[in-house]
Parts: C-alpha cells; sequence; structure tokens
C-alpha cells in the first residue's frame, strides 16, 4: 500500500515562502483583473466581482514583493504522523535553511520512531520540497482563476488579521487542486489560512484527505507556521501528518521598511 505522503504530499511539507501565486511571474495588475474577469459566480454583483478582481490583482503584486525581498531564512521544523489511535508513528526535527534565489538545505538534529515513515515519508517529502524550489513550482502557484472559480463568502478575523474569507471550487477533479476555504489579509492581501480536501483522491485507498496551512507574519513576511493532513485510509484507518514551524531567523532585503503599496 502506498504511503501518506503520496496522498498528502502537494499540500503538505511545501515550499518554504508558503505564497499565494495568481499567475505567471510577470503577470501585472491589469493582468490578474482580466483573469479573474469569470471568477464571480453567475448573479453575483459588479461590486462584487471588483472585489475579487482587486483582491486578486492585489495579492499578485504582493507575492511579487516578498519573492523580489525576501534573500534567505532559516527555521526549526518537526514532521509528525500519528495513527488513528493517536499515537505517535515517527517524528523529526530538522533545521531548514533557504538562500534565493533556489537553494534550500534540510540538517536533521533528532528522529525516533518507524524508520520506514523516517526514510520513505519524511525524507521524501524534504527531497520533493528541494526540487519544487529549485523549478520555482509551490502548490500554492496552482491557486488562480484557470484552475479555480472563487467567491468571497464572508469576513472573519484570526489573529490580529482581518481577513476576507474565499470559496475555491476546482474547474477540475485533479490531486493537485482542492475544494475548500481561504482566508486573506484585507490589509497585506497574504495568505492566513487554507483549509480543504483534495479535488480528487489519489488512491482507491484512500477514501478523502483533509488538510489545514496556517501562516504567520515574521517581519513583514508572511511564511508557513503549521500544516496539517488526515487521510482517511480503507481498512487502515486514520492518518495524520503534522508539519510545525517555528525559530524562523528571516533575512530579508527592505523587509522592515514601509510597506510597497499593492
Amino acid at each position: 500500500m502506498r504511503s501518506i505522503v503520496e496522498f498528502v504530499r502537494p499540500y503538505v511539507g511545501a515550499a518554504l515562502l508558503g505564497t499565494l501565486s495568481v499567475g505567471t511571474p510577470a503577470l501585472s495588475r491589469e493582468a490578474a483583473s482580466k483573469l479573474t474577469a469569470d471568477t464571480a459566480p453567475r448573479g453575483s454583483s459588479a461590486e462584487e466581482q471588483n472585489r475579487m478582481d482587486d483582491l486578486f490583482s492585489r495579492m499578485t503584486v504582493r507575492h511579487h514583493w516578498q519573492d523580489a525581498h525576501l534573500d534567505r531564512l532559516s527555521v526549526a521544523r518537526t514532521y509528525k504522523v500519528q495513527n488513528d489511535k493517536d499515537k505517535i508513528v515517527a517524528e523529526e526535527a530538522v533545521l531548514v535553511e533557504y538562500k534565493a534565489p533556489a537553494s534550500e538545505t534540510f540538517t536533521s538534529s533528532s528522529e525516533k520512531g518507524s524508520g520506514f515513515v523516517l526514510h520513505h515519508v519524511f525524507q521524501r517529502l524534504m527531497k520533493d520540497e528541494v526540487e519544487r524550489i529549485r523549478a520555482n513550482k509551490d502548490p500554492d502557484s496552482l491557486i488562480n482563476p484557470q484552475n479555480y472559480t472563487f467567491e468571497i463568502v464572508g469576513a472573519e478575523k484570526i489573529g490580529d488579521s482581518d481577513c476576507s474569507v474565499v470559496r475555491a471550487t476546482p474547474k477540475r477533479d485533479e490531486t493537485d487542486l482542492f475544494e475548500g476555504t481561504i482566508w486573506i489579509d484585507n490589509q497585506d492581501f497574504a495568505i492566513v489560512k487554507i483549509t480543504g480536501h483534495l479535488a480528487k483522491s489519489p488512491s482507491f485507498w484512500t477514501k478523502q484527505v483533509d488538510f489545514v496551512r496556517d501562516y504567520q507574519k515574521i517581519d513583514g513576511f508572511w511564511l508557513l507556521a503549521g500544516e496539517q493532513a488526515v487521510s482517511e485510509v480503507r481498512v487502515f484507518g486514520k492518518e495524520t501528518l503534522t508539519v510545525d514551524y517555528h525559530d524562523y531567523t528571516v533575512n530579508g532585503s527592505g523587509a522592515l521598511q514601509a510597506r510597497e503599496s499593492w
């Protein structure tokens, strides 16, 4: 049977930057607005559609700012897998170091539990992430109007962030896409949280994969705080993979300077 990494790989253990990209790297605000022209549901007002257009275009500008200013960072990360009885199957602590534009290294500081999970789940997640960094491809880059229909469904405060709550509905049933909800900071136009489930089960053995991704603001940058994925595996029950991020050290040119307009 396939390991849990096969089920949650698209959204857990993802690139450190963890920021939303809603188009190509050269996408302008005008281009982003054009792309979002069909994202509002039928019957929504022009005002609602304008809100959606403005939200995604500002998120694009904000993403480019972070991409241009984040030079390097380090973070302590803890990977953990638990079974359906909440028993820890394996756990590993690593130091992750990123240097722009495409260098990332992992140094393990401790590990315990199942050797299979340590080497075939955690190590594979790390390897996949390094490859994504080199290719400049992170899972959030798929969150764009070509792949999803978006609808602003409300507002909610998460921590210190006043957020727009956006429902994301995939346009195709693919394992790299999800159906769920995105919380977007109304001041910084960055993702604060994503919850959902994969649009398509990656295996006959898996009934569903639910996940949560939380972000935090550090020195002007929005970075991952934690990730969790729960897979319901036929016969074997529930497996939960969590990744916690802590002790960030961030070095970015202009990070503490006045924010550019987005």
